[in-house]
């Protein structure tokens, strides 16, 4: 999202608002979390960077399948690791309350940093990857979900016969994240693009959905007063109704796996 004016306040705060609502709305989440972490693989004394810790769900798989005996999870909001915590019940786990674009982790001292769907909310992901790339020791391991260009093409498309605002955040494309971790120097880069399909009973229940994980319009060319009645009328009148009266969003998710190289 490089180039993109984001409100990392607000992203800070809506994430915030979410710690309570979130595990009963992340599905989807949960289900490419486990999916990042099928692919990985780590010895057990490495440490490792959870990026975005969200309520904890993908540090706990993280520790548990891998049997990591050193993890941090890093988080922008604190009630959000407050619930990591209670999840965890595990004093051994260091919290940082920090921006993963603001890294305060000293240079070549981690093993592997990994994120699950977060990174669509950083402003510059060129320059987070030279950041995350600093902090890694040689040949340490980065890997992350995130997602891509095409995700909730529905919404934005509906969106767009309404007003010609902002309503969806842009998202980096596939082609976009390769060159950005090459350019930051990291090697043996792979990438992988699904989608997914999720059914909803109506666009209230998208926005519900979207709102309760924290996933608010943080692009600060967002309309930011409230939308009318009228506008919402004419969002759901837009938005692409299903032969069973659902309607169904798309989400693209770009999975990446890569390595650090040696260290200059």
């Amino acid at each position: 999202m490089a180039g993109i004016a984001l409100d990392k306040r607000h992203i800070r705060q809506s994430f915030a608002n979410a710690a309570q609502s979130y595990d009963a709305m992340a599905v989807l989440q949960r289900q490419v979390g486990r999916e990042l972490i099928a692919q990985l693989s780590f010895s057990h004394d490495a440490l490792v960077v959870d990026v975005g810790c969200g309520t904890g769900f993908f540090t706990q798989q993280l520790r548990d399948r891998s049997v990591l005996k050193n993890i941090i999870a890093l988080d922008i909001a604190m009630p959000m690791l407050i619930k990591t915590r209670q999840r965890l019940n595990d004093n051994n786990v260091p919290l940082l309350c920090a921006d993963v674009e603001r890294l305060p982790i000293a240079s070549f001292s981690i093993d592997a940093i990994v994120s699950n769907l977060v990174l669509q909310w950083c402003q510059g992901l060129d320059q987070l990857f030279v950041d995350v790339r600093r902090v890694l020791r040689a040949q340490g391991q980065f890997a992350f979900s995130t997602f891509g260009e095409s995700a909730l093409w529905e919404l934005k498309s509906a969106w767009a016969k309404v007003d010609d605002y902002p309503h969806v955040n842009d998202f980096c494309s596939l082609p976009e994240i390769k060159q950005f971790m090459r350019a930051a120097g990291f090697i043996d880069v792979q990438l992988e693009s699904r989608v997914y399909q999720v059914k909803y009973g109506s666009v209230i229940e998208l926005m519900r959905e979207l709102k309760g994980i924290g996933a608010h319009n943080v692009n600060q060319a967002r309309n930011k007063q409230l939308t009318t009645k009228r506008n919402l009328q004419s969002l759901l009148a837009a938005y692409p109704v299903d032969d069973d009266g659902k309607i169904t969003a798309s989400y693209e998710i770009i999975y990446v796996q890569a390595r650090s190289g040696q260290n200059i």
